[in-house]
């Protein structure tokens, strides 16, 4: 009997809670644990208010190579490889692409092998310095089939010229370059200077706009002799 009346004592305060509540409930309202009164009305707005997750695949890309026969299956090459893939951007305010791609090799073994790749660049104007501009960017990429990891580092910087020639803009670029690729054991570098120019050839009310561009410049890696380039470029593009 003396149980049985403590049992009583103890839930009989649980019971009067339960009790507050479902009249709290009818009544369109209730407390919290600190004693703070709320609503049906202030949850619903609550509810409204809160944010919600949207996803988008405005960050992604996919490609496919070599899956659709060819029209001309006489210029296509048997051994053709088939390759699949997606890249994404997870983070909207970083620059980061990270995608995978299945290939199955064309060849008489059709081996099935994926490789997991990034990419990354940021690029910063500098008016407070002359106008320069510095960019950097990597890629890398890892293959399971040959176990082979490469990596690359990359940067430039554009200086510009204020040379007296009127029709061009002329800028010099230095573009330094180091790659890692463990699959062959080998570490390279090198760095690219160039003289920059680029002049507009059409009119401003044309219909097409035609730049020509012009680089000139060189090569320098270690033991080895430095490589002169050259290059003439002409874009001719529609106004939109």
């Amino acid at each position: 009997m003396l149980f049985q009346l403590r049992k009583s004592v103890v839930l009989l305060p649980f019971i009067l809670g339960v009790s507050s509540a479902a009249h709290a409930l009818e009544d369109g309202g209730g407390s919290t644990a600190d004693g703070k009164s709320w609503t049906i009305d202030n949850v619903a707005a609550w509810r409204a208010k809160a944010p919600r997750t949207a996803f988008s695949l405005n960050r992604t890309q996919t490609w496919a190579s070599g899956l659709a026969p060819s029209r001309i299956p006489a210029f296509t090459p048997s051994n053709l490889d088939k390759a699949v893939g997606a890249k994404m951007q997870p983070f909207q305010d970083w620059n980061l692409l990270i995608g995978t791609e299945l290939i199955r090799s064309g060849g008489e073994s059709g081996l099935l092998s994926s490789k997991t790749m990034w990419e990354s660049s940021w690029s910063q104007d500098l008016e407070r310095l002359g106008g320069l501009r510095v960019g950097l960017s990597t890629t890398g990429s890892l293959n399971n089939r040959q176990a082979g990891y490469f990596q690359s580092f990359s940067g430039s910087l554009n200086v510009p010229l204020d040379l007296p020639l009127n029709a061009w803009n002329l800028e010099l670029r230095l573009s330094p370059n180091m790659s890692v690729d463990a699959s062959q054991g080998s570490l390279s570098s090198n760095l690219v200077s160039e003289l920059v120019g680029q002049t507009v050839l059409s009119a401003q009310d044309a219909a097409f706009r035609s730049t020509l561009g012009l680089s000139v410049g060189y090569s320098l890696a270690p033991d080895t002799r430095p490589t002169g380039s050259a290059r003439l470029q002409l874009t001719i593009s529609p106004r939109l």
